[in-house]
């Protein structure tokens, strides 16, 4: 699975769109599939939204283009974690709940809320692996942070420090209408400081019984989604779930990672690799760890990994590794032990 959810790309495409920029325009721009925007379950790599954020600001030709988009967002663009959010009783409760479930519509950057003192830094820390975020997405999220107490707690509300890793863009009168005189750039943190007080300011539609169901969907929508992982470590694990089936096929990977397959052979070079050459690494390591470490016939072994045929995978695992199965795993040098299976498919026939 990718990391942002359908939900953002379709925000940003409708803000363009309002903007005048045709959404077949920046998508074609970004490299987006239109159809991909239609799955509601959809997710897409971070360097494709950092894309998109790109060419939405150079095609609306707005600096400000991120925070402009948080401050015309409807609530529910961004799904059941808008309304939760809006639902929450204080202001402080919405924000723990964009904390909480960040997850659903982005996996990889979070939300810490760090009490200090008499004030409160609302921090939003970027993914652990790269790429780094797109400079309009992190203003959107923090200018979404400002919207969120102007719409649910205080329509004059302003933080009292807004601080950013980026540098200052060309134009930020934008950036100091939305966020006020504590605007900073280049700095350690992308965060707000405001008052510690302010999140115990009841929100204006707080509805508690509808925050409890919110609250059960999204932890369950939460729940569903892995770990943070690297793209290629997912795909690993996409064609390794395929091999029980045979050779695995460009449109079945791409549907377990819930991409076009157009998409993914794109994100594949992008990480200077393609569907072929990821799966014959895979195979080479489940093959060498199957030989040394499991008790299975090598034609099983085969089958298993996804090849038709037995000697198709003595080729393959000869020029992997220089020598034949057999001779590698009289080598191993380790005792075999049973091993959890990567597939349950077996041969009608096979010999060793």
């Amino acid at each position: 699975m990718s990391d942002i959810s359908v939900k953002v790309f379709q925000a940003v495409v409708a803000g363009a769109a309002a903007d005048g920029v045709a959404p077949a325009e920046l998508l074609a721009a970004a490299g987006v599939d239109p159809g991909d925007l239609a799955d509601p379950d959809m997710r897409f790599p971070r360097a494709i939204e950092a894309r998109l954020w790109s060419e939405a600001a150079r095609l609306v030709r707005d600096d400000g283009f991120g925070l402009r988009l948080a401050q015309r967002l409807p609530v529910g663009s961004l799904g059941a974690l808008g309304f939760a959010v809006r639902s929450s009783a204080t202001l402080g409760e919405a924000y723990a709940r964009v904390a909480r479930y960040l997850r659903v519509v982005a996996i990889g950057p979070s939300l810490e809320i760090q009490i200090d003192g008499d004030v409160a830094r609302l921090r939003h820390e970027p993914p652990r692996s790269s790429p780094a975020p797109s400079r309009h997405a992190v203003e959107f999220f923090l200018g979404n942070l400002v919207v969120l107490a102007r719409r649910g707690a205080d329509p004059a509300f302003t933080p009292r420090a807004a601080r950013f890793r980026h540098a200052a863009p060309a134009r930020v009168d934008e950036h100091r209408r939305l966020f006020g005189a504590g605007l900073r750039f280049g700095e350690a943190h992308d965060e707000l400081v405001i008052e510690r007080a302010f999140l115990a300011r009841p929100q204006a539609h707080a509805e508690p019984l509808l925050c409890e169901v919110l609250d059960q969907h999204l932890a369950s929508l939460a729940a569903a989604l892995p770990a943070e992982a690297s793209f290629l470590a997912r795909a690993r694990a996409a064609i390794a779930a395929e091999l029980a089936h045979g050779e695995p096929a460009l449109p079945a990977i791409a549907a377990r990672l819930r991409m076009s397959p157009r998409s993914l052979q794109r994100r594949l070079k992008e990480e200077g690799t393609s569907l072929s050459s990821v799966l014959d690494r895979l195979r080479a390591d489940l093959a060498a760890r199957y030989l040394s470490e499991s008790r299975d016939a090598i034609s099983e072994i085969a089958f298993l990994l996804g090849f038709s045929e037995v000697s198709t995978f003595h080729r393959a695992f000869k020029r992997w590794t220089g020598v034949t199965p057999a001779a590698y795993r009289r080598g191993a040098g380790r005792p075999p032990r049973e091993l959890p299976r990567a597939a349950t498919r077996h041969p009608s026939n096979s010999t060793s």
